[in-house]
């Protein structure tokens, strides 16, 4: 038997959740008045799991939180719960965050993700039980309840490969090829002819396009790869929580920074050396990331503070224990990054227009 919307709104009514009237299709909103506060729970009717974008979802939750919290002048508790067929579509639309649940219809099981909420309203376990004894058949009574797989298919891939991101991987690739093939050792002389950072020709022949360009340079097989490997690996992940030219511009941006940082650091300390890779602006997508998780209640997708930690402890550590590197565009790209995040990353980025609205 399938689970169905009305279903929920019976077994939400049967624990004294009140029902308020949204003015949307497919959007239910219920809620208990208690002493701490107001739990709501909004219940999305989604059987294809393309009825909206993660961007509409977003909105209409931060909609909701915002008029309730007006009305109401108490401390409000939002938890979505997405009732589809389609597993994949509905985690897609509400990008796994926290405050969320998946029922999926057709086998009537309860999804929950490893960083997702375990209680809401004391529900959980009433909400598993009627789910277990009510639809699942026997069969099926001991599948897991917990998802940590990634979604298949199309939606996997670009999951992984976002476009800006993978155009600046294939981007620095491709200037590798081309520059390293010219010539079969790239001695110093040669990378400055072809725009590695010298602080000594942006000051006295006002090169500052070295700036930019540096960052596309990388002086062997082993640089490049492990830079790549770092960016195809985080890159995705901050592209698709600011958009693809914020991201654009948080990248060229934090490396320019990195730059700058580097320079200077050099000027002041009578370095006379060349600096080249995207690893400047690559400490930048970390500290961008930094900045989201912070806001994000410790998680960015698949992930958390904890793990964000220990890679920028790791990475500064090698760099610091090693020769040849340039620590001072790592940290200066690091800390621009999470300024310019900051500035840039917003949680929300304009109103639903079909939702709850005044």
């Amino acid at each position: 038997m399938i689970m169905t919307i009305n279903d929920i709104k019976d077994f939400l009514l049967i624990r004294n959740f009140k029902p308020i009237e949204l003015n949307t299709e497919r959007l239910t909103l219920y809620f208990q008045d208690r002493e701490e506060g107001y739990y709501a729970l909004l219940i999305l009717d989604c059987p294809r799991g393309d009825e909206f974008t993660s961007l509409q979802y977003k909105n209409i939750k931060r909609q909701i939180y915002e008029k309730l919290t007006a009305n109401s002048g108490k401390r409000v508790f939002l938890h979505a719960i997405i009732l589809s067929e389609n597993i994949t579509g509905a985690s897609m639309i509400s990008e796994r965050e926290a405050e969320s649940w998946i029922i999926e219809t057709s086998r009537s099981r309860l999804i929950l993700y490893e960083n997702q909420r375990y209680d809401f309203a004391g529900i959980r376990k009433e909400l598993e039980d009627s789910l277990l004894k009510d639809y699942i058949p026997e069969e099926e009574a001991g599948t897991p309840m917990y998802y940590d797989q990634e979604p298949k298919g199309k939606n996997a891939v670009s999951r992984y490969f976002s476009l800006v991101n993978t155009g600046i991987v294939l981007l620095n690739i491709l200037v590798f090829i081309v520059v390293n093939n010219l010539v079969s050792v790239s001695t110093e002389n040669y990378l400055i002819s072809k725009g590695a950072l010298s602080w000594r020709d942006i000051l006295d022949k006002g090169e500052y396009y070295r700036l930019i360009t540096y960052m596309f340079l990388h002086s062997g097989p082993s640089h490049i790869i492990n830079n790549m490997i770092v960016l195809l690996f985080i890159g995705d992940n901050l592209e698709r929580a600011m958009g693809k030219w914020k991201y654009l511009l948080t990248y060229l941006a934090s490396g320019l920074i990195a730059g700058v940082v580097s320079a200077a650091f050099n000027f002041f300390n009578y370095n006379d050396i060349i600096s080249i890779g995207a690893s400047g602006a690559i400490f930048g997508v970390v500290g961008a990331m930094a900045y989201i998780v912070i806001v994000n209640r410790g998680r960015l997708e698949n992930l958390s503070t904890r793990q964000l930690v220990w890679f920028v402890v790791f990475s500064l550590y090698g760099g610091l224990t090693s020769t040849g590197v340039d620590n001072a565009a790592h940290i200066g790209g690091l800390i621009g990054g999470f300024i310019l995040a900051a500035m840039l990353y917003r949680k929300t980025n304009r109103g639903y227009k079909k939702g709850w609205e005044e």
